[in-house]
């Protein structure tokens, strides 16, 4: 996929027609997508590539045609509608259930939820700062129940959680960017990583695959889902019509060892397979072979009696070795990336800034002073400082490798093992105070699966501008403004909601398990002292030598297929690995009996299933909460 500059337009400057309608558009995309996973539990984030995004560019494309009939002089650029996509895109890793939703769930459940049994009041309410969460009962029963947001003593009660979170949440944001400005070259430019999420929308505007729209494939997959998914819509609603369900339905094993397996669902989500496609074969193979291997350590330990262990077969534990090891993989095998880097902010080599989303020199100085502003917000919350640092360089080692898993796998990525609450619990609490345990506990919302991380799509992004041809620098303005103002939008649009239908009376999407996850862990750290934890200790260790050893295997042995990779991201895949393993047969058979000829002219198909498959979903998404029923998803 060569860059395609488009001629006769400057590399420089904000499209600004697209910067407007994208402004205009990201409080509905918000909007839209906080009462589809709130109210109503319909998934529109939690993958990859997310569903509005796409839905507005195809409506977008659209209305491209009928302008160029109509008014050609109106019509939208390449570049314009990219603009007005990502910023649709970026609006989706703040308006999601995984983060801004998960924030609602934490705010204010503590005070809600104290009672003489769990003695929150007592034993956590003490260490924990004011300013952080939401106290008022009374405010509070608006929230749970139902009541009127719009009041002045209400959005005075709320102002200060919001403020500090928003400062929080921007921060974060901020610093990723950096971040990406960081890697661009070398992931983008150097390396050219795969990045499967952005076949589709590329395709949509022309810029991959010339002649998309007029490919009888690719209608052959849209129609094939768009068809099916209407179908298991309607038999929601009337299940006596004919349908062929594609949601997950768990695998149940009654008998030992079988039923070690634990929750194990088989899906067929035809846009899952779509995306799969696109992934690299021997990825796509490590992917769904790893989510089998750790079934298989469940099942053969207890086959053996090691199922008599606490905690085995260990595996968040071996994923927070498997993610830490990764991300410091990544780190030397791009050693001469970031050295380079250093040669350029110290000055010793000058130039090739202006290419660059930001001056790297800009981007480098702001990640450190967002970095430090962080630091000290977990420092007045109450953290060590030791605690605080490993909370922060932990995160962003997780960032970076959940961004070229995406960029390599373009997979979901269920990142939950090496949070703070999971790494504290692992050696004396001796060694972490009560600030920490409290500071592990206000992080686990945003650290909760990270499905919707901003990092990824920051880069994708770029990579999205790059085909255009264009200057990143242009996009800068477009990245920066959405990210403000989605969220500021997202965290209304969750207190409009919840104090509309009442998170607990109405909103299918306000979960416990957060909140209860959260105020548990601090209650039991802060009450039962323990000691380092060997066992697990040894299992972070163990994930930790698999990478190496997969990744010194196959640098050595060119037949070895098994990927670090897909030993940190296949055992989270609960919901695709089947998709992902039937994804590999389909295209393993292709490029084995095809050759690449076949699998190419195959791809628009595979394209057009995703499509119609978020189409469709995007449909049910608005025809339900309009109906005021809870519609089909496509996913989960």
């Amino acid at each position: 996929m060569k860059p395609r500059p488009q001629e006769g337009r400057p590399r420089h400057g904000i499209p600004g027609k697209a910067f407007l309608l994208g402004l205009l558009l990201i409080p509905l995309n918000v909007y839209w997508v906080v009462t589809a996973e709130l109210r109503w539990y319909m998934i529109l984030t939690l993958n990859p590539l997310f569903v509005t995004p796409l839905f507005f560019l195809v409506l977008l494309v659209g209305l491209n045609v009928l302008l160029g009939r109509l008014r050609p002089s109106w019509r939208f650029t390449m570049a314009e509608l990219l603009t007005v996509y990502i910023m649709l895109a970026v609006s989706c890793t703040v308006a999601t259930l995984d983060y801004v939703v998960n924030w609602i769930r934490m705010i204010g459940w503590g005070a809600w939820f104290a009672s003489d049994e769990n003695k929150w009041e007592q034993v956590v309410f003490p260490h924990v700062p004011r300013w952080t969460l939401m106290w008022d009962r009374d405010v509070l029963r608006g929230f749970f129940e139902g009541g009127t947001l719009y009041r002045g003593d209400v959005l005075a009660a709320w102002a200060g959680p919001v403020a500090v979170w928003l400062l929080f949440m921007l921060l974060c944001c901020g610093l990723f960017l950096c971040l990406t400005v960081m890697v661009r070259r070398a992931w983008i430019e150097e390396t050219k990583l795969s990045f499967p999420t952005v076949r589709l929308p590329l395709s949509v505007l022309g810029l991959d695959a010339p002649g998309f729209w007029l490919s009888r494939a690719m209608w052959a997959g849209a129609g094939l889902t768009l068809i099916n998914g209407t179908l298991n819509g309607l038999a929601q609603l009337y299940p006596s019509l004919p349908h062929l369900p594609t949601a997950a339905h768990p695998l149940n094993f009654v008998t030992p060892p079988w039923n070690a397996i634990g929750w194990t669902p088989v899906s067929v989500y035809p846009f899952a397979i779509g995306l799969a496609y696109f992934v690299p074969l021997d990825v796509l193979f490590s992917c769904w072979f790893f989510y089998l291997f750790q079934k298989a350590q469940a099942i053969g330990g207890t086959a053996a009696g090691l199922h008599k262990v606490p905690g085995f077969p260990f595996g968040p534990e071996q994923a927070i070795g498997g993610w830490l090891a990764y991300a410091g993989l990544l780190l030397y095998l791009t050693r001469a990336h970031w050295a380079r880097l250093w040669q350029a902010l110290s000055g010793a080599e000058r130039g090739g800034e202006g290419d660059e989303f930001l001056p790297r020199r800009t981007a480098a100085v702001a990640g450190l002073a967002m970095l430090a502003l962080l630091l000290a917000f977990w420092r007045l919350v109450g953290m060590s400082f030791a605690g605080a640092a490993v909370a922060l360089v932990v995160y962003l080692l997780v960032s970076l490798a959940i961004a070229r898993v995406r960029a390599e796998a373009g997979a979901p990525h269920d990142v939950v093992s090496p949070e703070p609450m999971n790494l504290f619990r692992l050696v004396s609490s001796s060694l972490v105070t009560k600030g920490d345990v409290v500071g592990a506990g206000l992080s686990h919302w945003f650290w909760r699966f990270n499905r919707s991380h901003p990092m990824p799509t920051q880069l994708e992004a770029l990579r999205l501008w790059h085909q255009t041809g264009l200057s990143p620098r242009r996009l800068a303005g477009p990245l920066i403004a959405a990210t403000v103002l989605s969220c500021v939008v997202a965290l209304w649009a969750v207190l409009h909601v919840a104090y509309a239908e009442g998170a607990l009376a109405k909103c299918m999407g306000f979960k416990p398990l957060t909140g209860q996850e959260m105020w548990g862990y601090m209650a039991l750290a802060l009450t039962e002292p323990h000691g380092m934890d060997w066992p697990r200790l040894l299992a972070v260790g163990t994930g930790a030598a698999m990478v190496g050893l997969l990744w010194s295997a196959q640098a050595r042995y060119t037949w070895f297929i098994l990927y670090p990779l897909g030993y940190c991201v296949g055992p989270s895949l609960n919901w695709v690995w089947f998709p992902f393993l039937v994804a590999w047969i389909i295209k393993a058979a292709i490029v084995r009996y095809g050759g690449q000829r076949v699998y190419r002219n195959a791809a628009p198909f595979f394209l057009g299933l995703v499509l119609g498959d978020y189409l469709v979903g995007a449909a049910w998404a608005i025809i339900g909460p309009v109906m005021g029923f809870q519609g089909y998803g496509i996913f989960h």
